[in-house]
């Protein structure tokens, strides 16, 4: 009866995060007075939009076509805001919404510098700039969206129809490239992507306008110019927008998962046990996280230093005390020994802060044990006390949380209480790790620390099923080579 209502309470809680995740949108609630900031943030970038397109003005511009220009300006920036609201929630915050609006007029301002330079053809604008950027700091789709509107705009105020197939295929090239990108060298090949498809369809258009060839040639140089040029710009302001708005890319991800950097490398020297311990909690975590299409990079990383703390004191955690030896807790009370484990997420994150690590990470260590019960020291107190077990207060022996957010913590939760239960089990047969995997995760459960992430039962089973099958291929038997074999017969003849 508990499991079943354990059970209906995680499918209740699945359901009401779908929900918040795709709210039903209605056109009425934009008018609602939580969004008034939201229309602030409109009306700001409809005028910087506006004042962009229509100065400097021109005697060719009448009124009408500068009103023209406003309402197209007006609709395009209310369907965003619609399409920001409908399929992209997380994204309607004071931080994103302000990096958005920086991104589309900056694009809008240097495109439109070139539309007024008679000198430099129009198909040199860097529309490349604005899709590979926003594709990775926010999602490929809103990447695409933002740059068809804003290669309207450009063709209209260029009042030049051969200009929007050439902008719009090189946005969403862009856009598309950038997922792809793996360490920051890899925007110059986007560029050269950008740029190549800019020359095929810049001929495109040549042949279908019946310019001459040396005329096309010329535009096609401008074309690939763009893409190069649009790749450098992303690759120079990449950096600055991750620092000021605190978002994590892949990029940094795969930049903080070198082993060699000074935190980890440090972990390696001074807390050696806890190194190999991590090693084999990323392992875990990367299976665990695309067995059920998690970001399995930020839970490899969020593994690499989600014990970064037992570094300044390595030798109260078991698998660095090494064989042999008394263990530093035997002549401590449980209590403060309690304290001790406890404190190695405090210090976890403040050297991750000290060392710069972005939130994400910082979230999966304060999150990795949640408010879990060091259940050994709290039974040692309980031993102690003997009749007096009420004085005995089990928070006094729990992580002081918060259980995982998300669903990459709450896979490091599991395959850090996973790797140790494998580590001290005197068993490692493909039976034994089964049930010691179900048994990790029955009690997390129980202990309702996998509560405040998304996580299906469903998608737990799939995570076990992993954690076992990474954990049966480290446990195998090696083979005797011809030499041994050879030598073993000879001693027995």
């Amino acid at each position: 009866m508990k499991i079943m209502k354990k059970r209906l309470r995680i499918v209740k809680r699945f359901e009401k995060r779908e929900k918040f995740r795709y709210p039903r949108f209605k056109i009425r609630s934009v008018f609602a007075r939580s969004h008034l900031w939201k229309w602030a943030w409109g009306i700001g970038l409809i005028s910087s939009l506006s004042l962009v397109f229509l100065l400097p003005s021109t005697g060719e511009i009448t009124f009408f076509n500068k009103l023209g220009m406003v309402i197209l300006i007006i609709f395009f920036v209310f369907i965003f805001f619609i399409y920001l609201c409908r399929f992209w929630a997380q994204f309607l915050m004071a931080k994103p919404l302000s990096l958005c609006a920086i991104l589309i007029i900056s694009m809008a301002l240097i495109g439109r510098i070139i539309i007024l330079l008679p000198q430099v053809p129009n198909y040199f604008i860097p529309i490349a700039f604005l899709s590979i950027l926003t594709s990775l700091l926010f999602a490929p789709p809103l990447s695409m969206v933002v740059t068809l509107l804003l290669s309207i705009l450009f063709s209209i105020n260029a009042q030049s129809s051969h200009l929007l197939p050439v902008l719009v295929m090189g946005g969403i090239v862009g856009a598309y490239s950038a997922t792809f990108v793996h360490q920051r060298t890899d925007l110059t090949k986007g560029g050269l992507y950008v740029g190549m498809s800019n020359v095929l369809i810049i001929l495109a258009v040549g042949l279908l306008a019946s310019h001459s060839f040396p005329r096309v040639a010329f535009f096609a140089l401008w074309g690939m110019g763009s893409g190069i040029f649009s790749s450098i710009l992303a690759l120079t302001v990449l950096p600055y927008l991750e620092t000021y708005f605190g978002i994590t890319t892949d990029i940094k991800l795969l930049e903080l998962s070198n082993l060699n950097l000074p935190l980890l490398n440090r972990l390696s020297i001074e807390a050696p046990g806890t190194y190999h311990h991590t090693i084999m909690v990323a392992n875990l975590a990367e299976a665990g996280a695309e067995s059920v299409g998690a970001n399995s990079l930020l839970t490899r990383v969020g593994a690499y230093y989600h014990d970064v703390g037992k570094i300044l004191r390595p030798h109260f955690f078991f698998e660095n005390a090494g064989a042999g030896k008394n263990s530093y807790h035997d002549k401590m009370a449980p209590n403060l020994s309690s304290m001790i484990v406890i404190s190695h997420v405090k210090d976890g994150v403040e050297l991750a802060q000290r060392n710069r690590l972005p939130q994400v990470v910082i979230d999966t260590i304060r999150e990795h044990h949640g408010t879990g019960l060091i259940a050994y020291f709290y039974r040692e107190a309980l031993k102690e006390r003997g009749k007096e077990k009420e004085s005995i207060y089990e928070e006094n022996f729990r992580y002081p949380g918060p259980a995982p957010q998300t669903k990459e913590s709450a896979i490091v939760m599991l395959a850090d209480s996973v790797e140790a239960a494998f580590r001290f089990s005197p068993q490692k047969t493909l039976k034994s790790i089964h049930s010691q995997v179900k048994k990790v995760v029955n009690n997390k459960l129980k202990d309702n620390q996998l509560d405040e992430c998304d996580l299906t039962l469903g998608e737990i089973a799939r995570i076990s099923d992993a954690f076992v099958r990474t954990l049966t291929g480290v446990v195998h038997t090696r083979g005797r080579y011809p030499e041994e074999m050879l030598k073993s017969r000879s001693v027995v003849g």
